[in-house]
Parts: structure tokens; sequence; C-alpha cells
């Protein structure tokens, strides 16, 4: 594999990893302005009883502008994964972010691999939640899988392919291996 071919599959995990999020956040700004969809119209008045009365002030603030919180939170995934993409020339900061991608992956895949092992279990069970439709699990759950494993994933092509251009002591800049 080349220098070439190696950052551009950087890219493109960095690019799959923005990109997964969206289906979540835009689900849960369509819930959070009381628009049905993928739930009940009990569902959606028993999650904004919720929100409002049962949460931080911060949230119930947002909530009630329409804003869900976690929504915001996805679309900072989403700009971190693409900071991914760019070249740092900083090392501090680049060892920040590659971190943060790595834990934050990480544990987005082990809340989904848990997820799914209490539903193959029967611990989960679809009808404790008539009000939402079971094909919410499929854009939140693997929006939440995809952007773990491509996070992890852009997180470690991004440290190979920075670690050269930081760390350029005597070794030849165009070939991709790492001591």
């Amino acid at each position: 594999m080349t220098w070439k071919n190696e950052w551009r599959l950087s890219k493109k995990w960095g690019y799959v990893s923005s990109a997964a999020l969206i289906p979540y956040a835009v689900i849960k700004m369509l819930w959070a302005n009381g628009i049905i969809f993928l739930a009940s119209g009990k569902g959606i008045a028993e999650l904004h009883a919720s929100m409002k009365t049962e949460n931080d002030p911060i949230s119930r603030f947002f909530y009630s502008y329409g804003i869900d919180v976690t929504a915001v939170l996805a679309l900072i995934a989403s700009l971190l994964a693409l900071a991914l993409v760019r070249d740092w020339r900083s090392n501090r900061l680049r060892w920040v972010l590659i971190a943060a991608a790595g834990l934050g992956g990480s544990v987005f895949v082990t809340i989904c691999l848990i997820t799914f092992y209490k539903l193959v279990a029967g611990s989960i069970r679809f009808s404790d939640f008539p009000e939402f439709d079971p094909w919410v699990l499929l854009p939140v759950y693997g929006g939440f899988l995809v952007w773990g494993v491509a996070i992890c994933m852009a997180a470690l092509s991004c440290s190979i392919r920075t670690y050269r251009r930081t760390h350029q002591n005597g070794y030849d800049a165009k070939t991709p291996t790492v001591r």
C-alpha cells in the first residue's frame, strides 16, 4: 500500500464517521420539535414531558426551543471526525483529537454491543416501548455502531498518517512504514 492510499483511506473513515450520526441528530431534532417520526404521538408527548421536568436546566432550556442537546453532541462528534481528516502540525492537538476519538468510539461500540446482546437475550423487548417504532433502533444504534468503528479507524489512520509528518527524524516521508 502506498502512502497516498493510506491518506485516502483515512479521509474515507473520517467522512463516514462524520455522516454516521446525522440521521440520529435529525430524528432527535424532529422529536424535539414535536414531529412524529418513528414514534407515536403519545411517545412524543411523554418525551416532551420528561425532557421538560426531569432534566437539568440547560437541557430543559434548549428543549423548550426545539433543540435536543444529544443532537448537538452528535453534530460535535461529526465535527471531531472531520477534524481527523485534516493534517495537524501541532503534536499536542493531534493527540488530543486522536485520544478523544479513540475513547469515544470505543465507548459507542461497547454500548451498541451491550444493547444488541440485551435485545438477543430478551432483557430489552420491543413490547415494553409500544410508543416507539422498532425501526428507530436502526438509525440510532446502527449510527452509533458505524460512528464508533469509523471514528476509531479514522483516529488510527490519522495517527499513522500524521506521525510521519511530525516525526521525520531521518526517515523518508514517502514511505508509510512507522517505527
